[in-house]
């Protein structure tokens, strides 16, 4: 008999322990967290005349699964709003660190043009921050985009981050740049946080348009100095 009674109070003890595992699954999964990061700076460009302008907004809301993300991207120069950029997109959890995202694209400069966006983003192994992204135009070409960056800390406070970008199109955009990696970028951005969630920064990147023909763009080197909010 007190072997019945220890086989039951064993099996009734994992009962409890597989309902409460299940019940702080339940609770973790309707959590509802967010992230946003701020980075505004200004700048020059090499070779041009005026200052230069950046606004981005990259964040999530949600839970440990499903999370709505946000992307805006703004540039000015000389006073006027060169390129704008918002995303908005479905990101669903697909393995430890990752997201797989699908949702639109909308560009307001220099040309207001609608995209569907599929892509994944994640941290890859050695800490890399990797966002890929394909964008489909509402007249049906077909555009990518690869970003990675890293961050080294050279002291808790003091904190180093290369990056590379890379725009690809699966066809000639128009008559000034063909298909194929039309624009890679390459900087590196040096903060110093006086706590997680503020931080001044400087940073100094290349912009090449290895696909552009003659009458496209030119190489250009700029350098900016902002500050970064965590929320």
């Amino acid at each position: 008999m007190q072997k019945n009674m220890s086989a039951a109070l064993r099996r009734a003890g994992g009962a409890l322990l597989a309902t409460v595992a299940l019940g702080a699954q339940a609770m973790e999964d309707d959590s509802i967290y967010s992230y946003t990061l701020i980075e505004a700076d200004a700048g020059k460009v090499r070779g041009q005349s005026g200052s230069a302008q950046s606004l981005a907004i990259d964040g999530w809301v949600g839970g440990d699964f499903n999370r709505l993300w946000y992307q805006l991207d703004t540039e000015r120069r000389g006073g006027r709003t060169e390129a704008a950029e918002l995303q908005l997109l479905y990101g669903r959890y697909i393995a430890p660190f990752w997201d797989a995202q699908i949702g639109l694209r909308r560009d307001e400069r220099p040309d207001g043009r609608n995209y569907l966006a599929l892509g994944v983003r994640g941290l890859a192994p050695y800490a890399f921050d990797v966002d890929l992204k394909l964008f489909v135009r509402d007249d049906g070409k077909v555009f990518a985009r690869t970003r990675f960056e890293n961050e080294f800390l050279l002291t808790n406070r003091f904190i180093v981050t290369p990056s590379v970008g890379l725009e690809w199109s699966a066809s000639d955009i128009d008559a000034t740049v063909r298909r194929g990696a039309y624009q890679a970028d390459l900087g590196v951005q040096a903060r110093y946080e006086f706590n997680r969630r503020v931080a001044p920064y400087v940073s100094l990147s290349r912009t090449f348009y290895p696909r552009a023909q003659s009458g496209g763009e030119t190489a250009a080197t700029q350098w900016r100095a902002g500050l970064r909010l965590l929320f």
